[in-house]
């Protein structure tokens, strides 16, 4: 069955949509979607109904099933502000209402009269054996094999005919030599970046360790001036309590003699 509506063309059979003689991808759940709509279009479609049709009853979330009715109105030209052809119900579900007709049987519709084209004239063969390079790109992601696509990319056809065996030995060396270059300079870059990587790694290292140095160089400081205090704290402690037990021996003394006497 084909259903056309504006200037699209909606096939059930070949599961495809066009748009003129263009074909709009669409993603099967998507085209399911659609074909539930148009042709239930004579009523308002629910939710469920949308759920058990396409997705066999599965749990949907809504932000999925907004998510493919908005992929599926993009596809025909319609938005969810507009709603010119897919129109939301709130509370009670989706309404295809565009103008739909339905054909069995394509009747010059564009996209589906696929006329065979005539066969295209072929290009005459050379009499003569030919070579053409065409340009291609380095997919090895070796930057030090760009030279191939430099060197080679041309035709080597064209290049016997214009120029003489010794103008393409003598191009051939100046490419040769300017690949030679091109090394020497990209693996001193290299290198100049390999020197440059390690002596920054050598200033991380010592001062990561001059860091570690200071922080443990400050703890020890800390740390002695603490057993400092509590020894000077000790210090003046013993030296009260011997002056107390001098004084308290010398008063002892004198009761001592005063009760002899």
């Amino acid at each position: 069955m084909r259903y056309l509506f504006e200037d699209y063309a909606f096939d059930t059979n070949l599961r495809e949509l066009y748009r003129g003689a263009d074909v709009v991808s669409v993603t099967p759940q998507v085209f399911d979607l659609l074909e539930y709509l148009i042709r239930h279009r004579a009523r308002v479609v629910s939710k469920d109904d949308l759920i058990n049709a396409i997705w066999n009853g599965r749990s949907v979330s809504d932000a999925a099933l907004t998510t493919r009715l908005n992929v599926a109105r993009n596809a025909i030209g319609d938005s969810g502000g507009e709603q010119r052809l897919i129109k939301t119900l709130p509370r009670r579900g989706f309404r295809f209402i565009g103008q739909v007709r339905a054909a069995q049987e394509p009747s010059g519709v564009a996209g589906y009269d696929n006329p065979i084209e005539p066969p295209k004239a072929t290009l005459p063969l050379p009499d003569k054996p030919s070579v053409a390079v065409l340009p291609f790109t380095n997919l090895s992601g070796d930057p030090e094999q760009e030279y191939f696509a430099d060197v080679l990319t041309g035709s080597p056809a064209r290049e016997r005919k214009e120029r003489s065996p010794r103008e393409i030995d003598q191009k051939v060396v100046k490419a040769a030599l300017a690949y030679e270059k091109w090394r020497r300079d990209a693996e001193s870059r290299k290198e100049e970046a390999a020197r440059e990587n390690a002596r920054q790694r050598r200033e991380r290292a010592i001062e990561k360790v001059q860091a570690a140095l200071d922080k443990a160089e400050r703890e020890h400081t800390r740390r002695v001036n603490v057993i400092e205090t509590e020894r000077a704290d000790i210090e003046a402690r013993a030296q009260a309590e011997d002056a107390r037990w001098h004084k308290q021996k010398s008063e002892l003394e004198k009761a001592l003699r005063r009760a002899r006497s």
